[in-house]
């Protein structure tokens, strides 16, 4: 017979359970999950684990356009170029011969001539123009042509933004010719000084992307973090004498090293904030502080993976699979940025006045009230100017953040021009009001260079009886939301530390606490943050 609730019975049964002796074995636990591959007794190259945290990827293969790179560059990039992981081909017209310096830098390189110097005039647009191309290494030599279509180059210039700078016909034609050859030849990435570099309104680059030597480095960057590659530098050099050579090599040791160090290397106030926070003693700054940083270092991962996922094909084999990765990397950056700016939002009303309560204040960074409600009061607008534009971003993923508790983000492949099949994964803004234009419930302050910035634009239907569709590419919508939120946190860094608050009675004697004759500049960054903040390329240079 069952205990009726709050009779003699059922309060023994009660204190019964209450004073049950819980025992933890000594030792070991008395159950444990074992269904799992260990890994092998050996540790050497010739006994690898099962699931290597430095997975066997094949070499980055760079394309070097000398035609506008016909010198080894300055900057970090040349110091790659002879990297074991990096394999390096040299594009060159048909009739040039390699240049003193490159043969110099690089002699065994591939050297790939193509045979194209301009289309015709006369060239009916919407036949395919070839270009013939001589791929030549030490042990295999290949020859062959590729094609593409002038009429896309002339939609291309057609559909270029107006504020874009001008490009002509010459220079998409050059950028469709070198892509189309590198595409038959491997090539991952073009590098090259052409206007055409980096160009979201060149179509070639959805086929094979083309970038500036120094964002060819933020790509090897991503190589080396993505295969678990912490030697970020290497020497070499010949002794003296011709009697043998030398190598250095700079390393982080180990990947969390390198996030943990490139990510905040251009972020000298939040940097130095923990440093003063542990000065005054104030553990309960130095702990969020150290949070934050490993919040912002995770969503860095993140984003990486999400862009690692995009480097495969969208076919019918794996097009699911590519979306699922790419979204739930999304998810993974959303959540730690996220995270990120709930710490920062509790801990600053806590630093102007340290007599509260934690429990009671439980605002958020990204809070769309929160600039408004906690800092206008303490300084001036003027010092506000980039926070208030960075904080938009914030909100932005606080709605995206939000949207992933109430069910899944809307992430999904779409056409990604006006014409042809290129598609590209994006989040469906129609899908939620809050980020789409014109509704009732979004942010008032969300401008036409936000929603630039995270890629947005209304993509024609895939389907003969679709609509349009308002959607954001989701790649670029992570670099925007990643960049922002490390910029926010270190001119909101910037703001509190260099100036007082007006109107705390008893703030932290953190706030304000850095002080600098009108006329002093920043001193410029370390070589070493240069280097890490070249690695990421989520710092503005």
């Amino acid at each position: 017979m069952a205990a009726r609730p709050g009779s003699r019975r059922e309060t023994r049964r009660i204190n019964t359970l209450e004073i049950m002796t819980i025992t933890l074995p000594s030792g070991q636990p008395n159950e444990r999950f074992i269904r799992y591959v260990r890994p092998p007794v050996r540790d050497d190259d010739d006994h690898p684990p099962l699931f290597p945290l430095r997975p066997a990827t094949r070499k980055l293969r760079l394309g070097i356009d000398v035609t506008t790179v016909p010198t080894p560059p300055d900057g970090l990039l040349a110091g790659y170029l002879t990297r074991d992981e990096i394999d390096v081909q040299l594009l060159l017209p048909e009739d040039q011969e390699v240049p003193s310096t490159w043969a110099a830098l690089l002699p065994t390189a591939t050297t790939v001539r193509v045979g194209f110097t301009a289309v015709p005039e006369s060239w009916p647009m919407v036949l395919a123009f070839s270009v013939g191309f001589a791929a030549d290494s030490e042990t295999r030599r290949t020859r062959g042509t590729a094609e593409f279509f002038p009429a896309y180059q002339l939609a291309d210039a057609q559909a270029a933004p107006a504020s874009a700078q001008p490009l002509n016909l010459s220079q998409r034609h050059h950028a469709a010719a070198y892509a189309t050859v590198a595409a038959k030849v491997d090539i991952d990435v073009i590098v090259t000084n052409a206007p055409t570099a980096g160009r979201p309104d060149v179509a070639d680059n959805d086929l094979v992307v083309a970038v500036t030597p120094d964002d060819a480095v933020a790509l090897i960057g991503l190589h080396l973090r993505m295969t678990a590659n912490p030697v970020v530098g290497v020497q070499r050099g010949a002794l003296a004498g011709d009697v043998g050579s030398w190598e250095t090599t700079l390393t982080t040791r180990t990947i969390e090293n390198l996030y943990n160090w490139g990510l905040v290397s251009h972020m000298r106030y939040f940097e130095i904030f923990q440093a003063l926070a542990a000065r005054e003693s104030d553990s309960a700054t130095v702990t969020a502080l150290k949070s934050i940083r490993v919040r912002l270092t995770r969503a860095a991962r993140a984003l990486d993976h999400m862009l690692a996922a995009l480097s495969n094909p969208l076919n019918n084999h794996h097009e699911a699979d590519v979306i699922e990765t790419a979204a739930e990397a999304f998810d993974r950056e959303l959540l730690y940025l996220a995270a990120a700016f709930d710490i920062y939002g509790r801990r600053y009303p806590l630093l102007i006045d340290p007599t509260r309560d934690p429990k009671n204040f439980r605002q958020s960074l990204d809070g769309k009230g929160y600039i408004r409600d906690h800092v206008e009061k303490e300084y001036d607008a003027g010092l506000l100017v980039d926070v208030q534009r960075l904080h938009v971003y914030a909100t932005v993923c606080k709605v995206l953040r939000n949207h992933i508790h109430d069910g899944i983000l809307p992430v999904n492949q779409h056409l990604g021009r006006s014409y042809g099949s290129t598609r590209n994964i994006a989040l469906n803004l129609d899908a939620m009001p809050e980020l789409l234009p014109g509704s009732t419930a979004v942010d008032t302050r969300l401008t036409q260079a936000h929603y630039d910035s995270l890629g947005a634009w209304q993509a024609d239907p895939a389907d003969a009886f679709a609509t349009t569709m308002k959607v954001a590419d989701l790649a670029t919508a992570g670099v925007t939301l990643l960049v922002s939120g490390l910029q926010l946190i270190e001119e909101f860094t910037k703001v509190i530390l260099r100036n007082e608050p007006q109107t705390a009675a008893a703030p932290s004697p953190l706030l304000g606490c850095l002080t600098a004759p009108p006329e002093w500049s920043e001193p410029p960054l370390h070589e070493r943050a240069v280097l890490y903040g070249a690695l990421f390329g989520y710092h503005p240079v």
